[in-house]
């Protein structure tokens, strides 16, 4: 339906304020699986504290997904059929399901503005990463990556990507392609190496004084040429309320093959306007251009199935630990259920693709609007890549982002204290250096990558910082590790 020109709003459907984004989520999440187990979906229907209770159904949702590629498949359109169904749009006085808007015929009257910036800055011809103050290339960067490689940082498909960048430097500047980094500002999003490569993007944000004036100044200090939509003579606009708009103005600059790079979010349940918002944008851009790609990021607070080849190393850690090992070892026997749980208690399950493990980082404290906000992408992704899409998702690593840096809680104390448990926290300017050049090695792969499931996109070429090989469930060892973080804080002030 169209409605012409007016202000945008994705709205929850009415209900308690209090209670529906919840309700939103275990509607979402309970038709994706009804098809598929309709005891868990039942569960979800009847669960009375689907806030605590949602834990569990999003594990079991992962472990349904890989048992075979049409339930992984399925899942993801019902649930995000679901999810325009129940979500509501308003604009003037019109209010209706999303699954009812033409989002074509939105855009009309609502055009945006192109601001462009073009960097003063000479390209960067090679790929440097920079690492605790050095700045690696060529043959020393190899051997970091190996180094990681061997320490369960990175998996080999992750290391092999970087390795055939640093092999073919004339592949950074991205000649031929546009890329349309949706959360420009993100901090581990790719949208600075790319401009320090020379690439031409698309950044899209929310309006803002000072966001825009960093986002300019960091493409106008580097070689490539940055674009942005103009609303009213103001840069940026909120996806959620622009999307119609936004479509048309990324599918005009369609002069090259399109990337569009799903990277923004957001805490609660604006976190799943947001991600609902990109995912309507990501399907028309879609649908508009065939030969489109799609780039995502996978957090590591989520469940994800692993092969079991990985599974294997995790156990193998902790036999090969030796008296520290073994001391940790007896502390997970000993200690509390919560701490010290191992990563992979449950036996591997065998599927038609495969023997596979989950990996379960969900916190325990996010939210079901979190976890929603996480798997709608990764539904996307999975469509995406069964219609032919080119898709590079990456499992991105822990990192010393801004709002930890500016923590002095627990948690902090205990990612300082993640090295000694096998995990490796990133500095931001490293880890998206990294999976920069990992999405600039996807879009130059050759011919169509052989997968036993979809979920496998999730898992392979993952840069998860160890949280995946270690012997230990990451969530039981934060209050070990904070205790460790905090006693090493106080030795290093003593001395």
């Amino acid at each position: 339906m169209g409605t012409g020109a007016g202000v945008w709003d994705l709205v929850f459907p009415p209900g308690p304020p209090e209670r529906i984004a919840d309700m939103f989520s275990a509607a979402v999440v309970a038709d994706a699986i009804r098809p598929y187990d309709a005891d868990l979906a039942q569960s979800v229907e009847t669960c009375r504290d689907w806030r605590h209770g949602y834990h569990r159904v999003f594990r079991g949702m992962t472990a349904l997904a890989i048992s075979a590629p049409e339930i992984s498949i399925g899942m993801a359109e019902a649930g995000l059929r679901s999810v325009r169904h129940m979500l509501r749009f308003t604009v003037g006085r019109t209010v209706a399901a999303l699954d009812t808007v033409d989002v074509d015929a939105e855009a009309d009257g609502n055009g945006l503005e192109t601001g462009t910036v073009v960097g003063e800055a000479a390209a960067v011809k090679r790929l440097e990463v920079p690492w605790r103050g050095k700045l690696l290339t060529g043959d020393a960067l190899r051997l970091r990556l190996a180094d990681w490689q061997t320490h369960g940082i990175l998996e080999a498909d992750f290391v092999a990507a970087i390795e055939r960048v640093i092999d073919h430097p004339e592949w950074l500047a991205l000649p031929g392609f546009r890329v349309t980094v949706i959360g420009a500002g993100a901090e581990l999003g790719p949208l600075r190496p790319l401009l320090s490569w020379g690439a031409e993007v698309l950044a899209v944000d929310k309006p803002g004084h000072v966001r825009w004036e960093r986002l300019r100044a960091a493409a106008l200090a580097r070689a490539g040429v940055l674009r942005y939509p103009v609303a009213d003579g103001e840069p940026g606009v909120d996806i959620a309320r622009s999307f119609p708009a936004l479509t048309h103005w990324i599918t005009g600059h369609g002069d090259r093959r399109l990337v569009l790079g799903l990277y923004a979010g957001l805490p609660g349940a604006a976190g799943v306007r947001l991600a609902v918002a990109s995912d309507v944008l990501a399907e028309a851009v879609l649908r508009h251009h065939p030969d489109a790609a799609l780039a995502l990021l996978g957090s590591p607070t989520d469940t994800y199935a692993v092969p079991a080849s990985v599974v294997a190393a995790a156990r193998d850690h902790l036999a090969q630990r030796g008296f520290r090992g073994n001391a940790q070892d007896l502390l997970h026997r000993v200690a509390p259920h919560s701490l010290y749980r191992l990563n992979y208690a449950r036996p591997i399950f065998d599927t038609e693709g495969g023997a596979w493990g989950l990996f379960d980082n969900l916190p325990a404290l996010a939210g079901p609007d979190y976890a929603l906000a996480q798997r709608l992408p990764r539904w996307r992704a999975v469509l995406a890549r069964s219609a032919g899409h080119p898709v590079s998702f990456t499992v991105a690593p822990p990192a010393w982002t801004r709002s930890l840096t500016r923590e002095s809680g627990w948690r902090a104390a205990a990612y300082r204290a993640s090295s000694r448990f096998g995990i490796e926290i990133f500095d931001p300017a490293t880890a998206r250096t990294l999976l920069a050049a990992k999405l600039v090695a996807d879009l130059h792969a050759t011919g169509e990558p052989r997968m036993s499931n979809p979920e496998a996109l999730f898992a392979e070429g993952s840069a998860h910082g160890g949280l995946w090989r270690q012997p230990f469930a990451p969530r039981s060892l934060l209050a070990p590790a904070a205790i460790s973080g905090t006693v090493q804080e106080l030795i290093h002030k003593l001395h």
